[in-house]
């Protein structure tokens, strides 16, 4: 870039109206902020395609200034319409060319004047350099003109005149108006570019000059640009500077920083390094020297990588230039040589570094001492290597989990198969390699254990494992081991497991068939314990719990002994016992009191169960209640006993008549003496007393049987009822039977078994009423269809708690009076098997002491009055 360029860029910057620079060829160079703002474009980009566009808004313009060139003359209030955005605007055009010292075109200037209503604003001034005095008036840039060899001032801009505490300038020369620059080159070096017509360049110059304060420093980049006539005589000189004594100093501010930062640099005891874009070094602090031994040549560009070890060179060759290449972040570990020989590992890492404008500028690093980390890190590889062979050859699945994540580092063949897995699980963290333990506890146990370092045993713990893709239960016995390093900080934990599904679930079907026999023993009806070998009580069903009223841990703790009747006690415990030591089986009638205090009748028995050796190791036990087997025993007895009493007494008694009677015929009696009819009567009696006791026996025979013959008929209940009371009153006159009718019917049964009915229950109340000779024999509707029969008498009555017994066979309410009720206990019952078997059925209703009513209802075929 030319002087003339620079000093044009400088001026565009400061001027409103829209500004374009180009170049000879036609080229943009730059255009002020006016030009970006008035035609709405962002950037240099978007300015030079719309000037390039063959059919651009610029091109009207573009090719006018083409067919001019060489411009001799610049082209004034050119008007010209742009049309950007569908917004058309009109402007009057300056086109100024500027030359170099060789008279040709450097630059273009072209200027835009934004016309209004489609008026041209009047021109102040006609002078050709009127704009740009105004430019250059307005310019923040310090700017004047000297004319003559002389230097005098022919103008000079604001900025300026501040620089020099507003002087007055104008007509001066330099030395008569700025007497002070005396002794600093100013002045040669203006006679210089006058003589040669070259111009003069300086940056950062110091030019001390008074401001109206007196004299200050200052520090300017500044131009001294000849001025010619068109006889390519100089005429005068342009001056353009800046002022950059702010930024000189900020500079010189940073240097001392930068300078104060490397001498911080060189008190760190890492070795720090900066190199440049192609990875060459540019600086090494001082610790990289002190550290290596080597000078400053020996390690510029590359030389660093001598004091790399030979074994590592190539390969930290390879990967600073590959992130060299890239751009990217560089890593690195290998042995450095230092000044003593020794060489020792060392972490080397760089990023890249780049200017303000985004220029890649090279690599700023550090290089660590790790050797003793590195040397750890051998020894924890070392220890890794002989636990990987542990878990490798271990016989049990194992595992190596590190870090909080869990990461699978190490796992053999069992433990990848336990998990129906591959090798690929390795590497992975356990969350990846086993997403179904999610929801499951072990992952918490996991982090517990790597909080905490509390080993932790699982004990037949369920797991539920995706096997072949299907969730699968497992049953395992394991631990996590907290890892350690060195220092006791945990890094891992090992993990070992086995396999317990097979065993865990013979326990189960164990414990169900367990299950199964409790339940069972708990709904059977019998009593069921079981017992060890040395007749320790195990197990005891809800049967004892029901049956003596305590707990658990009661009925445990008193035993099943302390509930045996005295009596039975020492046989029970002679032949326990005697089973004990014999491995026979026990069983034993004996009596167990339960939870009301009363003993009760119970069959025991006790099995043996033997081990593989043939020696006890438990036993099963049942007591099954007998009471009511043992009761009906004793009816029998007492049935039998009463049976041979009941037949008996009439045998007796018609023998004992037959002998009088013969002996009263060998004695030579007169036969009119004899008593025939009083002991043939008597003798009758006791025959049909006979003959009905015969009677009921086989009736009861019959309907055990089930062979009881009905022989059905149709028939006036009513009829049958009162023909069975006038047969009983002829036998019973001293008895007031009554009969009441409240309704009449027929029904179908067999009407001698339903006289029978008749006949016990009447005779029964006649039997069971010393006292009264009152008896009722009623008839009644009952519901729809139905009669009801009853027999009721005001005699001794039933307690209510035998009425729900009084119809059972062999069944007698009171043994104290079978001497004065004579009977076989089954009269009742086969009158309610009767009724029973003809669809009908039995009640009692009866108070102690007043009496009784027996009822029995039939259907009703058909009736004769309701």
């Amino acid at each position: 870039m030319s002087e003339v360029v620079g000093l044009n860029l400088a001026l565009l910057e400061t001027v409103r109206e829209p500004l374009l620079l180009v170049s000879e060829k036609l080229e943009v160079i730059e255009a002020n902020p006016g030009f970006y703002q008035d035609f709405n474009l962002i950037d240099l980009q978007s300015i030079q395609k719309n000037w390039n566009e063959d059919e651009g808004i610029f091109h009207e313009l573009k090719s006018l200034i083409a067919s001019k060139i060489p411009l001799e003359k610049s082209i004034k209030d050119l008007k010209l319409t742009f049309t950007l955005q569908d917004v058309t605007k009109l402007y009057s055009v300056n086109v100024s060319p500027y030359f170099n010292s060789e008279k040709q075109i450097q630059e273009i200037l072209i200027s835009f004047q934004r016309i209004r209503n489609n008026q041209i604003p009047p021109i102040k001034n006609t002078n050709e350099i009127k704009n740009i005095e105004e430019i250059f008036s307005q310019a923040p840039a310090i700017i004047c003109i000297l004319r003559g060899p002389d230097h005098i001032f022919d103008f000079a801009n604001e900025s300026y005149l501040n620089l020099v505490g507003h002087r007055n300038l104008i007509g001066k020369n330099i030395k008569e108006a700025l007497p002070e620059l005396e002794g600093q080159g100013f002045y040669e070096m203006l006679d210089e570019v006058y003589k040669s017509g070259k111009p003069f360049i300086g940056n950062e110059l110091v030019v001390k000059i008074d401001d109206g304060e007196g004299v200050k420093p200052s520090y300017v980049d500044f131009i001294y640009q000849p001025i010619f006539n068109h006889l390519e005589d100089v005429t005068g000189i342009f001056v353009h500077a800046v002022d950059v004594t702010a930024k000189v100093k900020a500079r010189k501010k940073l240097e001392v920083s930068e300078n104060e930062l490397r001498n911080l640099i060189d008190t760190i005891p890492a070795l720090l390094w900066i190199t440049g874009p192609e990875g060459e070094n540019t600086y090494l602090n001082k610790k990289w020297y002190s550290y290596t031994g080597q000078s400053l040549e020996e390690s510029s560009k590359f030389g660093w990588l001598n004091s790399v070890h030979d074994d590592d060179r190539e390969k930290v060759r390879n990967e600073f230039k590959n992130a060299i290449k890239k751009r990217e972040d560089y890593q690195s570990s290998f042995r450095l040589r230092n000044k003593a020989g020794e060489y020792r590992w060392v972490i080397d890492s760089g990023s890249p570094k780049y200017d303000s404008e985004g220029n890649f500028e090279g690599m700023v690093g550090i290089v660590l001492d790790a050797h003793e980390e590195k040397i750890k890190e051998q020894l924890i590889r070392e220890k890794e290597h002989r636990i990987r062979s542990f878990i490798e050859q271990a016989d049990v699945a194992t595992a190596l989990y590190t870090g909080k994540e869990m990461k699978v580092s190490m796992a053999n063949d069992a433990m990848i198969r336990l998990w129906g897995k591959d090798a690929s699980a390795i590497g992975k963290t356990l969350h990846e390699v086993l997403p179904e333990l999610e929801g499951q506890p072990f992952h918490d146990l996991l982090q517990e254990v790597y909080e905490t370092g509390k080993t932790y045993w699982g004990k037949e713990d369920a797991v539920d494992l995706m096997i072949n893709d299907k969730l699968q239960t497992g049953y395992f016995n394991f631990t996590y081991k907290a890892m350690k390093d060195e220092t006791g900080k945990i890094y891992g934990i090992l993990n070992m497991a086995t396999d317990v599904t097979e065993m865990v679930k013979s326990k189960q079907k164990l414990k169900e068939s367990e299950s199964r026999f409790r339940l069972m023993a708990d709904l059977m009806p019998e009593k069921v314990a079981t017992m060890d070998g040395r007749g320790n009580m195990i197990y005891f069903n809800q049967g004892w719990l029901d049956y003596t009223g305590t707990n658990s841990e009661d009925f445990k703790q008193i035993g099943w002994m302390e509930y045996i009747h005295p009596d039975d006690k020492q046989d029970f415990e002679r032949n326990w016992d005697y089973s004990m030591k014999t491995g026979y089986d026990f069983e034993m009638e004996f009596r167990f009191k339960n939870k009301k205090g009363h003993h009760k009748w119970h069959l025991s028995r006790a099995e043996a169960i033997l081990d593989e050796k043939g020696k006890i190791y438990m036993w099963i036990c049942t007591a099954t209640e007998i009471q009511k087997l043992k009761a009906e025993e004793k009816r029998k007895e007492d049935f039998l006993k009463m049976v041979s009493h009941e037949l008996k007494t009439p045998v007796t008694s018609i023998k004992g008549y037959v002998q009088l009677l013969l002996q009263l015929l060998n004695n030579d009696k007169p036969l009119d003496s004899i008593p025939f009819q009083s002991s043939l009567e008597r003798v009758d009696h006791q025959i049909v007393r006979l003959t009905r006791l015969i009677a009921e026996i086989l009736d009861l025979s019959r309907i055990e049987k089930n062979k009881l013959e009905l022989q059905k008929q149709t028939f006036s209940i009513n009829e049958l009822t009162k023909d069975t009371i006038q047969d009983i009153i002829h036998t019973n006159t001293q008895h007031n039977i009554v009969m009441r009718e409240n309704f009449d019917c027929d029904v179908h049964a067999d009407k001698d078994r339903i006289g029978q009915v008749l006949i016990n229950l009447i005779t029964n109340s006649i039997k069971y009423s010393p006292n009264s000779q009152d008896i009722e024999v009623g008839i009644k509707k009952k519901g729809e269809n139905k009669v009801a029969v009853y027999v009721k008498d005001y005699g001794i009555g039933i307690a209510k708690e035998f009425q729900k017994s009084i119809f059972k066979r062999f069944y007698r309410i009171d043994s104290r009076h079978e001497e004065t009720y004579s009977g076989f206990g089954i009269g009742l019952y086969l009158a309610n098997e009767i009724i029973e078997r003809h669809n009908g059925y039995m009640t009692v209703e009866s108070e102690l002491g007043k009496g009784s009513k027996f009822t029995f209802v039939l259907n009703c075929e058909g009736n004769r009055r309701g």
